[in-house]
């Protein structure tokens, strides 16, 4: 009788160390998990946004713009957009929630019908820009946006 109970103490002791850890490890795995520092080269992207220049379309979709007045837009440090898109102005608000990540709110504009290619080039552009969720630099100081309803790559205006 007195083997038994050095086992058992033993054996109780063994199951209360397995329950405590397993319901700590538990607990760890249930606390959200902090977010990481940026990287330096992500700090570098985030700030190479080009706020204040204004920036011409070169491209939406891999075609160059047929307007005859260039589509260019410009967007401030108070994270708001104005621009034009080859026949009317257009301005909206947008985010940046990361180095790449870019959102456009709605796009706030007067329709005036300028006719043929110049309505779908400028459709196409504002479709782009409001499905627009990534960014990248363009050369040295333009930018490409790419999302799911298409790609517009923006150079510096002259």
């Amino acid at each position: 009788m007195t083997r038994t109970r050095p086992v058992t103490a033993a054996a109780l002791a063994a199951v209360a160390t397995l329950t405590l850890t397993s319901s700590a490890e538990a607990q760890r795995r249930r606390e959200p998990q902090a977010p990481r520092q940026p990287t330096r080269a992500e700090i570098m992207l985030y700030h190479r946004f080009p706020v204040g220049t204004r920036l011409a379309v070169v491209s939406v979709n891999g075609r160059r713009p047929v307007a005859t007045d260039r589509p260019a837009f410009t967007f401030t440090p108070g994270l708001r957009m104005t621009g034009f898109g080859g026949c009317n102005p257009v301005n909206a608000d947008y985010r940046r929630n990361g180095p790449s990540d870019i959102r456009f709110g709605p796009l706030n504009f007067i329709e005036k019908k300028c006719g043929g290619e110049i309505d779908r080039q400028e459709r196409a552009i504002f479709w782009a820009i409001q499905g627009a969720n990534r960014w990248r630099p363009h050369g040295t100081r333009g930018m490409t946006f790419t999302g799911v309803r298409g790609t517009v790559t923006f150079e510096p205006a002259f």
